[in-house]
Parts: structure tokens; sequence; C-alpha cells
């Protein structure tokens, strides 16, 4: 399931719903937990990392395998049970975000 910059685009322009949230990449791990196991709890859906609650894209502080760790680990560890979310680097000029 590879997004499109079309997709992308489109998803920033309509914001954020019931299944697609936006998060800074320095969120919390217990608040990005509790985003996950919400999206879990209705039909899934998307957070896309390193984009501001306005939709714009202010990127990946971190290098982006650093941030599939974090993410990957806190999905393990703070979400209960425990899952393995799918995870995509999308590339946004000048900058990088990701969707999980």
């Amino acid at each position: 399931m590879t997004t499109t910059k079309a997709e992308l685009t489109e998803t920033l322009r309509t914001g954020e719903s019931s299944g697609v949230e936006f998060k800074r990449d320095d969120v919390l791990a217990d608040s990005f937990a509790k985003e996950v196991a919400a999206l879990l709890n209705v039909r899934g859906g998307r957070i896309l990392l390193g984009v501001e609650d306005d939709g714009a894209v202010t990127g990946l502080a971190k290098d982006p395998k650093a941030a599939e760790e974090w993410v990957m680990n806190v999905c393990r560890q703070n979400v209960q049970p425990a899952v393995i979310p799918f995870w995509e680097v999308l590339e946004w000029e000048p900058s990088k975000c990701a969707t999980t």
C-alpha cells in the first residue's frame, strides 16, 4: 500500500478526521499510543507523523529509521495488545513525513 503524492496532497487538504490524525514527530509516546489505540478501535486509519494539526508538513526531525524504530517500540510497549503498524516514509519537498 504505497501512498501517492496526489493521495497525500488530498489527505493534507481535507485534514484530520475519524480515520486520519496529524502528529508532530516530537509527540509523546503515551499520546501517540492513545491515537493508535483509538484508530484501532474504529476501522483503523492513518497517523501522519511530521504534520501539524493544520496540515502543514514540518517533516521529521529524526532520521526516518530512528522514527520508525520509535513508532514500532511505542506500538509494541505502549499499546495492548501490541500491534505492528504499516510504516511508510513519504517525500514531501523539502521535508519527509511518515504514515503509520
